[in-house]
């Protein structure tokens, strides 16, 4: 189990701060930085940008501060009890070392999440934050992973990532709509090369393959659990043309539609009624 002793939230400071913890703290600490600040690593004094993250272990002197009105973060005060105390181990999470997640505002929201929870006193509150912590630990493993990049490259994922995660969210919750990579483009007052550029560098494909690929996935979804006439089911999956999807879907599926559905069905499942 992980327990959560106490946490905030876009936590603000009106004035300059600093915060000493001369012998550490007997559990751990999370900060999400989101102003300029400093931190002592090692005994040296060093400057803290925006969107950083430092894990500190327990019984380990702690001190950072901020010398300008405004310093703001997320904190959450936190320990390991019985097997969850592997998790540290498996993820490897450097202890001391400024980090700079990929999608910081991610890992902010997930932890306004735990805080609310944490002071909501409900009846599954204990239960329900320490699922929450293992999310937000996964979380920041997956954020790290995909973090090794230089400062220049880093500085544009930061400023991109979340947005490009949003639209592409947006084409898989709606594959139907007419999407366009000018349009979706002009969203974020980027060009259609860069922004391209941008969207396979983060996903791995192409805008356009993602948007094949999440209306094939719902095409199969339906074909499996409908008897939806594949005619009417091109249209409700954004085709124009059925003859245009089912070559697209035995584009990428290596089957037709029909046979799609007989195989994943079978004759037990025949007797659906024709609606979705």
């Amino acid at each position: 189990m992980i327990k959560v002793f106490n946490c905030g939230h876009d936590s603000h400071h009106k004035k300059p701060c600093d915060i000493l913890h001369p012998t550490g703290l007997n559990n751990h600490l999370f900060l999400l930085i989101k102003q300029h600040a400093w931190v002592y690593i090692d005994g040296k004094k060093r400057p803290v940008e925006p969107n950083s993250l430092l894990l500190f272990p327990p019984n380990t002197p702690i001190h950072y501060g901020c010398d300008t009105a405004g310093y703001n973060d997320d904190w959450i005060h936190f320990d390991f009890f019985d097997d969850d105390r592997k998790l540290l181990d498996l993820f490897s999470f450097p202890y001391g070392v400024i980090l700079h997640p990929r999608d910081f505002r991610r890992l902010s929201d997930y932890a306004k999440i735990i805080s609310d929870e944490f002071h909501s006193n409900g009846l599954y509150c204990a239960y329900l934050i320490d699922q929450l912590m293992h999310i937000f630990l996964y979380a920041l493993d997956d954020e790290l992973k995909k973090t090794a990049e230089s400062s220049a490259a880093l500085t544009i994922t930061q400023k991109y990532y979340r947005e490009f995660a949003q639209i592409r969210t947006q084409i898989y919750n709606a594959p139907s709509t007419s999407w366009s990579v000018n349009r979706l483009a002009d969203t974020l007052c980027l060009s259609s090369s860069h922004f391209q550029h941008l969207y396979k560098r983060f996903f791995n494909c192409s805008c356009q393959h993602d948007i094949i690929c999440a209306r094939i996935a719902l095409a199969k979804f339906y074909l499996t659990t409908t008897n939806m006439p594949v005619c009417q089911l091109s249209i409700f999956c954004g085709y124009e043309s059925d003859l245009h999807f089912m070559r697209q879907f035995k584009k990428y599926v290596g089957v037709t539609p029909s046979e799609y559905r007989i195989r994943t069905r079978g004759s037990a499942l025949q007797n659906l009624p024709d609606n979705s």
